[in-house]
């Protein structure tokens, strides 16, 4: 059983919102998938360099513990 998709709300002004709308009519897409398909891989990117960096400090020994 997968977990319920989350809904994420933003605001935009008027102007660009009036943007999206018609790059989303051009595309034949929703928002919320337009929005998705750019939003999804730059957190992707973002999680897989913070597990990296974490590794990384693991390695060195460093814990972020500010009391050793």
């Amino acid at each position: 059983m997968s977990l319920e998709r989350k809904d994420v709300r933003a605001k935009l002004d008027p102007e660009l919102h009036a943007a999206l709308d018609e790059i989303c009519e051009q595309l034949g897409t929703t928002h919320a998938d337009w929005i998705e398909s750019i939003i999804a891989p730059v957190l992707h990117k973002r999680i897989a360099e913070t597990i990296e960096l974490a590794q990384r400090f693991q390695r060195r020994g460093i814990t972020g513990s500010a009391r050793e």
